[in-house]
């Protein structure tokens, strides 16, 4: 069966090299070793670094995205994802973006994976939050895309918007 590597549609063209890069970093990884290795170890590390090499320049990134994808590239996680001051600075480069869990007030009312929660504290990395639809918490990634909910939104699905005495 032939290699395939799909990148997300709705990437910015920054985010959209990069994950290319890195994509291609696991399959020379794959093709130098005709084995398995760890998906993102030290081979894979150093593969991802010198495929991006090429791209290290002003000519191809912003400076302040070039200064944070060569700090991502010191210790490259396993997504770009997880590395939230790239993520951050890549950020700046899309037509629309959305809104972070970090930037939206403690207790507002948000929507995460078709879920309602209510922000809660900052637990080292995470945000504590309450599903409103299971009673349950979890903690949320910083960086997770939300959608703010209006407090007469929130009524109406709820079923608790008054209704004018006639």
């Amino acid at each position: 069966m032939p290699h395939r590597i799909s990148v997300n549609g709705d990437l910015n063209k920054y985010a959209f090299l990069v994950t290319l890069v890195h994509e291609f970093a696991h399959y020379t990884t794959y093709v130098s070793n005709k084995r398995w290795l760890k998906p993102h170890g030290a081979y894979w590390k150093r593969e991802y670094a010198q495929a991006m090499t090429p791209f290290l320049s002003g000519r191809v990134f912003p400076a302040d995205l070039l200064w944070a994808i060569r700090q991502h590239l010191a210790d490259a996680p396993a997504s770009s994802c997880s590395d939230h001051n790239l993520m951050r600075a890549m950020r700046r480069y899309d037509p629309d973006p959305g809104t972070y869990l970090e930037e939206i007030p403690h207790r507002s009312v948000f929507r995460f994976n078709r879920r309602l929660y209510v922000k809660g504290p900052q637990l080292r990395k995470r945000f504590k939050c309450r599903c409103l639809n299971d009673r349950r918490s979890y903690l949320i990634d910083p960086m997770a895309e939300v959608e703010m909910e209006k407090p007469m939104d929130l009524m109406k699905k709820q079923g608790m918007a008054r209704h004018p005495r006639r």
